[in-house]
């Protein structure tokens, strides 16, 4: 495999490492009979999901 960059003419980027999973990722929102009428291990997870994220992300602002 070959490129059309090398090292001389490719700039060097420089990375900031942010954790941006409690922005990426939010709370899994139902609405209505959503959860009465899902399986009852799809309403679990999504409660597992959901607690976790808070426990993560409860300080964190969401935008």
């Amino acid at each position: 495999m070959t490129a059309c960059g090398n090292q001389s003419t490719t700039p060097t980027i420089k990375y900031i490492n942010v954790d941006s999973a409690c922005t990426a990722f939010g709370p899994i929102i139902t609405h209505g009979k959503d959860p009465d009428l899902m399986d009852a291990r799809t309403v679990k997870a999504i409660n597992a999901h959901n607690d976790k994220w808070d426990s993560l992300c409860e300080n964190e602002s969401v935008k």
